[in-house]
């Protein structure tokens, strides 16, 4: 066989390979698209197989997404809670709950922020006459200060009560 017999077998037999392995439409590496995918739970996992972002359905069947770290432990999550509003979820690289964003019972917006060892701290939020509130309390739970509306009527009774209501809401949207 003359040299450029040979070219052109090769390249022939090259192109007749190409097509067969790489062109053919039962290659595995195409994409395709769905139009609906229904499952209970998603994980999705990094590199060495480890879930880092989880969506699923509490026991209620509360929506809920939950972000992990390195180490396993949930650090953001976003839920419905049983009433169908939505929570944010803050949690520190140990995993302990330290901050959480949601609605109170008339459908407020509220915020609490925990310290490591999981109590209240401060709370910020609307009033029932639909003023801002915040209040900031010591390591043991005890109010130390109050801001926003002041009436006669704001003692640390109702301070109290106003934080009892949140905590109640957040340990509902945590479960």
């Amino acid at each position: 066989m003359k040299a450029l017999e040979r070219i052109f077998l090769y390249s022939v037999f090259a192109i007749l390979v190409f097509y067969v392995f790489l062109v053919n439409n039962k290659v595995e590496s195409q994409v395709a698209i769905q139009e609906e995918i229904r499952a209970k739970r998603i994980a999705i996992v990094n590199d060495a197989g480890q879930e880092v972002v989880e969506l699923w359905t509490d026991v209620e069947n509360n929506e809920v997404i939950s972000i992990y770290n390195k180490d396993g432990n949930t650090v953001a999550g976003v839920r419905v809670n049983k009433d169908g509003d939505g929570v944010l979820e803050i949690y520190n690289k140990e995993g302990a709950f330290v901050a959480g964003m949601g609605t109170n019972e008339e459908g407020d917006g509220t915020i609490g922020i925990y310290n490591k060892t999981g109590t209240l701290v401060a709370v910020m939020g609307v009033d029932k006459n639909n003023n801002g509130r915040m209040i900031c309390l010591d390591k043991d739970g005890k109010v130390i200060g109050c801001g926003g509306v002041v009436t006669p009527v704001t003692d640390e009774a109702k301070i109290k009560m106003v934080i009892n209501e949140y905590v109640l809401a957040i340990n509902d949207q945590n479960k």
